[in-house]
């Protein structure tokens, strides 16, 4: 456990970063995949259980992977990362091909906006980071107009200079783009030198704020721990942001147990740098607050040519760019043109997203309309259209739009996926079933089997995929099957574990203490899953988990159902 009087809260933190030399940064940035999370980089966890399963079936084991896990060296280690990585990929290039599919699609998250802006403001001006992807150096670029130098090489990070203003982003482990990238065990305890000596040069002259990062690497935690021993290193400190303090490993503790080290408990990276960014007071970037104009002037500027281009392709290219800014021009003068022209540069999609959050949902279904016609494959769109068609219980236009959809498209998977929920939420559990064995989804199976009060063949569908770790959702359907097949002791064994390590999820803890029979307890946590997402109230009103409490009085309350009236006396 940590330290409690080791602890610093977040605006201690952020009062530490305002207050600057001048225009002097007081820290450096340690930035590290968890803090990717949100713009879509797989996180580690996930990748742990994926190479889990990977060798738990290369094994051909005949025992339940939880048994089989138990028996496995690497289970549970601090390095199990790395050991699996380096066991499923033998190869740097093969490890490499697999970082950059990870990273291929991520998209930089608000979180990385705002920091990028403080970097362009000097809040920040060193951020070194132990991942692979580009989103820092990207959101730097495309939101702050600030071009960092970018050393990922160890032979290139030696010339880097310390007075330098230019902001600097050192990548510790390599970059996905070259040979040298660090994932193993054995790659992660070498960090070269010239790394480890500009780590200790840097730390020589800030102290160092470290988010998003779970301190695996014995290499990085070795020169932290050895800077920590002498008042050379880290004048300003080191303060280390986590999520979850409870989950800290024993070699986190022991480096925030040395002098001037101490942990600061984050709702997370993109909270935290929103948080920041707000205590700074900075106004957002141009790109953000009046990305039209911004746009603009990037036009004005790429276009503006001392003469004309002599190169044909060059001057059809600029002539096809000055006819469409011409168009526009026009069709704002002209009022009847106005709508249609402007439709293919709004942001509907931003707005649906914005009135969804909002809870606006006859406006997001609007907006998200009229995105569909911009990006018709977008299928993030698609999504959040049937979410706000759902949430106004729309749900025979929801059913309409998506058997359109799959006329088109017959084997989309997303459109099944919509499909089958909106059959499930129009209580129509046959057509359901048809549809969740389309795709296949065993979840999906078990818990229509179970509205249907289809017990023994429930129980069937999940103990065909019993072998394969249960996921929360599963394990609640599995116990509910075998509580209406009075193998109680059974179900109360799946669900005391499940109780053990449930943390945080109040929808899956109310299916829990549903099928338990908790009524306290299930309306406790039913009530804060709808807080936090409105989806919990039509999920809970066709979830067979909830099936004993749908003529409960409280519960049709809480979940909007008409209420039975009271027999008369």
């Amino acid at each position: 456990m940590l330290d409690e009087k080791k602890r610093k809260t977040q605006q201690h933190l952020l009062n530490l970063v305002k207050r600057r030399s001048g225009t002097t940064p007081g820290f450096a940035l340690h930035v590290g995949a968890g803090a990717s999370v949100s713009s879509g980089v797989k996180p580690a966890a996930e990748m742990i259980k994926e190479w889990r399963t990977q060798l738990y079936e290369h094994a051909k084991c005949e025992k339940p992977i939880e048994e089989w896990l138990k028996q496995q060296s690497w289970y549970g280690d601090d390095e199990e990362y790395a050991l699996l990585f380096e066991s499923l990929y033998d190869e740097p290039s093969q490890r490499r091909n697999y970082i950059e599919e990870c990273v291929k699609e991520a998209d930089p998250s608000w979180g990385y906006i705002y920091l990028a802006n403080t970097i362009a403001h000097n809040y920040f001006n060193v951020v070194f980071t132990t991942n692979f992807d580009d989103l820092l150096n990207e959101a730097c670029f495309l939101y702050a107009d600030t071009k960092p130098v970018v050393c990922a090489h160890d032979s290139a990070v030696a010339g880097i200079r310390l007075t330098s203003t230019r902001p600097k982003i050192i990548k510790l482990h390599g970059d996905f783009l070259y040979d040298n990238i660090k994932n193993t065990v054995d790659e992660t305890e070498r960090l070269e030198d010239n790394m480890r000596n500009k780590l200790r040069q840097f730390c020589s002259e800030y102290g160092l704020v470290v988010v998003g990062y779970a301190g695996n690497d014995r290499s990085v935690m070795d020169i932290l721990d050895t800077m920590l021993k002498s008042p050379d290193y880290l004048p300003g400190g080191l303060y280390w942001c986590l999520r979850d303090p409870n989950r800290a490993s024993k070699r986190l503790q022991r480096l925030l147990a040395r002098d001037r080290a101490y942990w600061v408990q984050i709702e997370g990276f993109d909270e935290l740098m929103a948080e920041l960014h707000g205590e700074l007071k900075i106004p957002l970037p141009a790109t953000i607050s009046d990305p039209y104009k911004a746009t603009t002037a990037r036009l004005n500027a790429f276009t503006a040519q001392k003469e004309r281009a002599r190169h044909p392709v060059i001057t059809r290219d600029i002539d096809a760019m000055s006819a469409r800014v011409l168009a526009f021009q026009q069709a704002v003068s002209k009022s009847a043109a106005l709508e249609g022209q402007l439709d293919d540069l709004v942001a509907y999609k931003f707005l649906g997203q914005n009135a969804l959050a909002k809870r606006e949902y006859a406006a997001a279904v609007t907006y998200f309309e009229r995105a569909e016609r911009q990006g018709p494959n977008d299928e993030s769109t698609q999504a959040r259209l049937f979410r706000a068609l759902w949430l106004m219980e729309r749900f025979d236009d929801a059913l309409r739009k998506v058997e359109a959809r799959l006329e088109r498209q017959p084997a989309n998977r997303t459109d099944l996926w919509h499909a089958y929920k909106t059959l499930a939420f129009l209580g129509r559990q046959e057509d359901a079933l048809k549809v969740a064995e389309r795709l296949g989804n065993s979840t999906t199976i078990v818990n229509t089997l179970l509205s249907m009060e289809r017990w023994e063949d429930a129980l069937s569908a999940s103990d065909s995929s019993f072998k394969a770790p249960l996921g929360d959702a599963s394990t609640v359907n599995r116990a509910n099957a075998l509580l209406h097949l009075n193998r109680k002791e059974e179900a109360a064994a799946l669900l005391g574990e499940l109780r053990a390590k449930l943390k945080g999820q109040p929808y899956i803890r109310a299916c829990l203490e549903a099928v338990q029979g908790d009524k306290v307890q299930m309306l406790k946590f039913l009530g804060d899953a709808i807080g936090q997402d409105p989806m919990s109230r039509l999920d809970a009103r066709r979830d067979p988990d909830f099936m004993e409490f749908r003529d409960d009085a409280d519960f049709q309350k809480l979940v909007g159902l008409p209420q039975v009236p009271e027999p008369s006396q």
